[in-house]
C-alpha cells in the first residue's frame, strides 16, 4: 500500500531525519522542539506556522503509519520523545535518508541544490551517485521521487518527493506568468 501523507506529516517527518543526522545531541526529539524545527525560517520551503496540536495530531498520524515512535525517555524526563523509523520501514541509508529529508523540508530541487543541502547532514558523494540514487528511488514501488519537467527559464531538472502522492506536474510546468497591459477603453 502507498502511503500519501499530508503537508503536515511530510514536514515533521523530514525534520525529524533531518535533526537526527544534525542534532544527535538532541535526537530524539521532544514534541517542542519537533514544532520548532518544523517552523523554522532558515532551510523551509515553505515556512510554516504549525501549532504545537498541529505537530501533535502529525505525530499521532505519523504512528499509524509506523514512520515515528516514542524513544525511551531519559529518567527523570517529564516530556515524550519522539524519533522516526524510516531504516526500519524502507531500508534507507544515510544519504537517502538526507536526500528525501531535504525534499521533505525545502520542496522540489535540482541535482546541484540537493548535493549541496545534503552535505550539511552527511557527505553525498558525486553528482552521478546522486542521480543513480533518485533513479532507485523513481523505480521504487511505488515511486517515492519524481522527475519534473524543465521549467521555462530553467536550465534543469527538479526532483520531488512522492510520499504525498503524486505532484501536480502542471504546477511546476506552466509558462512563466506573462505581464499583461491593462485594456483601455476608447
Amino acid at each position: 500500500m502507498a502511503i500519501e501523507l499530508k503537508p503536515h506529516e511530510i514536514r515533521v517527518l523530514g525534520v525529524l531525519i533531518e535533526k537526527s543526522m544534525t542534532n544527535a545531541d538532541t535526537y530524539p526529539l521532544t514534541l517542542n522542539s519537533l514544532t520548532l524545527g518544523c517552523n523554522q525560517k532558515t532551510n523551509r520551503d515553505p515556512v510554516l506556522s504549525l501549532s504545537e496540536g498541529e505537530v501533535a495530531a502529525a505525530v499521532h498520524e505519523l504512528q499509524q503509519w509506523q514512520l515515528v515512535s516514542f524513544a525511551d525517555t531519559p529518567r527523570g524526563s517529564r516530556a515524550n520523545r519522539f524519533r522516526h523509523e524510516v531504516e526500519q520501514r524502507f531500508g534507507w541509508n544515510a544519504v537517502q535518508r538526507a536526500v528525501m529529508a531535504e525534499l521533505m523540508i525545502r520542496g522540489p530541487q535540482t541535482l546541484g541544490e540537493l548535493r549541496t543541502h545534503v552535505s550539511r547532514m552527511i557527505p553525498p558523494g558525486d553528482i552521478a551517485y546522486l542521480s543513480e540514487l533518485l533513479g532507485e528511488f523513481e523505480k521504487a514501488e511505488p515511486p517515492m521521487v519524481r522527475e519534473l519537467p524543465r521549467q521555462p527559464g530553467q536550465s534543469t531538472t527538479r526532483w520531488a518527493q512522492l510520499l504525498g502522492g503524486p505532484v501536480n506536474v502542471s504546477h511546476f510546468s506552466a509558462p512563466a506568468a506573462q505581464t499583461s497591459r491593462p485594456e483601455v477603453n476608447p
